[in-house]
């Protein structure tokens, strides 16, 4: 059976108005009553003419037709159909030649053959037509033009038949859409198998016949030679290259400015890996800490600042830092611990009820006499001590002018206390004045004698406060006074 397409001679993807016209244009050629010479030959043609343009006219039989074109062409789905492809494993043995000569027996006159026969098959399934496969040749052929090409070709082939012998289903005997394509589709998958299969075959059999053909065999040794001198001639080079090398390095003079910049470049190497390795300045520690390059603290002096910057980038360096910083701080806390209780302290063996004065708004009675005693008392010291100087040679006043001012205490002025504090601080006052032993009165309108103090600790009396505040100086006899340490005194008043 001829295809519809070859009839009336035109391209399977032809438009509607080709097909029309390639018909008219057959028809009055292959027409009976245009030819009486040859009626009978053109009634078959016309029939022909007159069957494919109504099959490729009509949309709906021209779309059956391009999807069963090859069963159609193969006699439809008749279960006699035998499938007359070669037989292909008879090839994969020695035995099926005989020696590589040019008899019909021989190597390359059989698989020559054998493939011309593959390719016959496939012919008859494509759409072009002048397409030829790579033919096997013989054993004078060219490796690069015909041998190469060939095993190319068929070491990756894929067969162009449709197998279409090989469905199962006839959807013409389909009962309705959903049927017909679910045969179409088991059908499809049959096919798709014998193609795969049929293709694997012939490429094991390429194969199989080019891993015995003399042809590759003595071109892969023709490579290996190729190979082996391409090798030696590089081998050659390189060693003729290293002998020129070592002559213009035994010819080689370094001139003066070469020598210049070999040596700066090995300086400038140099000072980098001290930079990088933080190396240690061959300078001293007195001119590196004049110029900023000298660890405080690790002890360390360096040649560059970049040096430097590295060091105190390092683990070991900020260790030492933290630690630096942390003895620094407990240092300082120390220190002013000791200053917070040597205030307290001469805070305590001082004037309370003076202090409590300045603090407190609330002046009571007991204050204001015990402020006028103080300040009776100071004027009475004055005056005893200005009769002493009167007296006393001038050299004796002076030299205990002297004295006084050594064991002078200055006292900040404390801070104003609540009222609170304040008050238990003239309750203090006025216990401490009630256990100083009784002084002789003084005449009225004499001189006031200076109040006398004692020594908390070793229990000594001084005639003045001021010789009491020396010898505290001198002996740190200091005592802490704390708030209900006053022997017998209690708060009578109560809370408010």
């Amino acid at each position: 059976m001829k295809c519809h397409y070859e009839v009336l001679e035109v391209e399977r993807d032809a438009d509607d108005d080709t097909i029309k016209k390639a018909y008219k244009k057959m028809a009055l050629k292959w027409h009976p009553d245009k030819n009486p010479e040859k009626i009978e030959e053109c009634t078959q043609v016309f029939a022909l003419l007159q069957q494919a343009y109504e099959v490729l006219s009509d949309r709906h039989e021209r779309e059956w037709y391009d999807r069963h074109r090859e069963s159609i062409l193969r006699g439809g789905f008749d279960e006699h159909y035998k499938d007359e492809s070669l037989n292909l494993f008879p090839y994969f043995t020695s035995s099926c030649y005989k020696g590589f000569g040019k008899d019909a027996k021989g190597f390359y006159t059989t698989y020559s053959h054998v493939f011309e026969t593959l390719a016959q098959e496939d012919y008859d399934f494509l759409d072009d037509q002048g397409v030829q496969y790579p033919r096997f040749g013989d054993e004078c052929s060219d490796y690069e033009s015909i041998v190469g090409p060939f095993y190319g070709f068929w070491t990756s082939f894929s067969t162009a038949r449709s197998f279409a012998w090989l469905d199962e289903y006839d959807i013409r005997q389909a009962p309705n859409r959903p049927t017909m394509r679910a045969m179409e589709k088991e059908n499809k998958k049959l096919r798709e198998a014998g193609r795969k299969q049929r293709s694997e075959q012939i490429r094991e059999l390429a194969a199989f016949v080019r891993k015995r053909d003399p042809r590759v065999a003595k071109y892969k040794t023709v490579l290996e030679e190729k190979k082996k001198e391409s090798e030696l001639k590089a081998e050659e080079n390189r060693r003729n290259q290293i002998k020129k090398q070592l002559a213009e390095a035994n010819n080689y003079v370094e001139s003066d400015e070469a020598r210049t910049a070999r040596l700066a470049h090995l300086e400038e190497i140099e000072q980098q890996l001290n930079e990088q390795f933080g190396g240690e300045s061959s300078l001293s520690d007195e001119d590196a800490e004049d110029n900023g390059l000298y660890c405080v603290v690790c002890e360390k002096s360096f040649k560059t600042r970049n040096a430097k910057q590295n060091h105190e980038k390092s683990k070991n360096h900020r260790q030492a830092l933290a630690e630096l910083k942390k003895y620094m701080k407990e240092e300082d806390s120390k220190l002013f611990a000791d200053d917070d209780e040597v205030e307290r302290n001469s805070d305590s063996e001082g004037e309370p009820a003076e202090l409590s004065q300045q603090a407190s708004g609330k002046k009571s009675k007991r204050s204001k006499k015990n402020a006028r005693r103080a300040r009776k008392e100071q004027a009475a010291e004055e005056d005893s001590e200005n009769e002493d100087s009167a007296e006393k040679p001038v050299g004796e006043s002076v030299e205990k002018v002297a004295e006084e001012m050594e064991t002078l205490i200055i006292v900040d002025e404390p801070e104003p206390l609540d009222r609170k504090k304040a008050a238990k601080a003239e309750k203090k006052a006025a216990a401490k004045n009630k256990q100083i032993p009784a002084q002789p009165e003084a005449e009225a309108g004499g001189p006031i004698d200076p109040k006398p103090a004692k020594c908390d600790k070793c229990g000594e009396w001084f005639e003045s406060r001021s010789r009491l505040f020396a010898h505290l100086k001198e002996t740190g006899h200091a005592t802490l006074k704390m708030p209900g340490q006053a022997a017998g005194q209690k708060n009578k008043k109560g809370k408010r």
